[in-house]
């Protein structure tokens, strides 16, 4: 008997109509346990009372990801998505879970995601916010990555229960640890408080077993609400990664790139960091990713034109 609650309550859970089916001590998802996490050294971790997993059976959707759970990289792995009719339908806030949080305050839609003229393909969307701005988990879930991530900085990625994944990079101050239990609303991290627009932009990013899709699809951000509390996505919404995002020169602004020749080389003898420029990037990406100004660039290379570089340019950004 014990096991047929076991098989039903894992095909409940591979239906994906619910966020919280899998913390139940009858599933059999079970791995965090004794699982060394390093944390950068500026995070700060909330309040004890905010518990962490201790055993994989409550790790969101654990089954659905094949027992994949990587608290080093954003995406490690390449799994096939379970459409029907190629359509997947997502309830996101189930009764019991607390309500939709937007992640926070912002100005304007700095940067939108899909295919830019300069930039490549954007995967998230870029939010202009004012500093020292808190930054909060959309839905309720557990903390996978909270680390600093290449071209992405300071990053926490959360898995909801439903399978979703969601993103927030260029953070200054990281609020939580891997395996760390959160709610909707909770804070997880902080804006920085310069003036640059590196400090004033919230990367964040929508995601199902790894790849990404526009969060539009799912956030009315005009309103900083849910569009509807069921979301439907076909194969056409989400957006097959060729490249696993496994080393330092992850960036949230393009695709990741298949060369690692858009890494930042240090000169030694000067203490100086260079970036070879890659196709599609601009000045306003490359001062993101090294948290600098397009100025400060512009005055080490001595150019006078920011829309004047060229792919393979070497180009001293600090």
């Amino acid at each position: 008997m014990k096991r047929l609650v076991v098989i039903l309550l894992s095909l409940c859970s591979m239906s994906l109509v619910a966020q919280n089916l899998d913390i139940s001590e009858y599933t059999q998802n079970v791995a965090l346990k004794d699982t060394a996490v390093t944390m950068d050294d500026s995070a700060i971790f909330i309040s004890s009372d905010h518990p962490s997993i201790t055993e994989t059976y409550q790790i969101p959707a654990y089954s659905l990801y094949h027992q994949h759970w990587d608290v080093h990289h954003l995406r490690s792995r390449k799994l096939e998505i379970p459409f029907a009719n190629d359509r997947l339908m997502l309830l996101l806030v189930q009764d019991g879970n607390h309500p939709f949080a937007f992640p926070c305050t912002y100005n304007e839609i700095r940067l939108p995601y899909g295919q830019t003229v300069k930039e490549g393909f954007h995967p998230g969307i870029d939010l202009s916010v004012e500093s020292h701005n808190l930054v909060k988990s959309c839905f309720d879930g557990v903390v996978r990555m909270s680390k600093s991530y290449g071209g992405y900085g300071r990053m926490v990625v959360i898995r909801h229960y439903n399978g979703l994944e969601t993103v927030y990079a260029h953070l200054d101050k990281i609020c939580v640890k891997p395996g760390q239990i959160v709610n909707a609303g909770d804070v997880i991290g902080q804006m920085g408080g310069g003036e640059d627009a590196y400090s004033q932009t919230l990367h964040f990013e929508t995601r199902f077993m790894y790849e990404h899709f526009d969060p539009t699809l799912m956030i009315d951000f005009e309103n900083e609400a849910l569009i509807k509390n069921t979301l439907s996505l076909s194969s056409g919404d989400i957006r097959p990664i060729d490249t696993l995002e496994t080393g330092a020169n992850n960036r949230p602004t393009t695709e990741p790139s298949k060369k690692n020749t858009g890494d930042a080389t240090q000169s030694h003898s000067t203490g100086a960091e260079y970036h070879i420029v890659q196709k599609g990037e601009t000045l306003y990406r490359i001062s993101l990713q090294y948290n600098t100004t397009i100025e400060k660039i512009l005055q080490l290379n001595h150019l006078e034109n920011p829309d004047k570089i060229s792919e393979g340019q070497r180009l001293r950004v600090k």
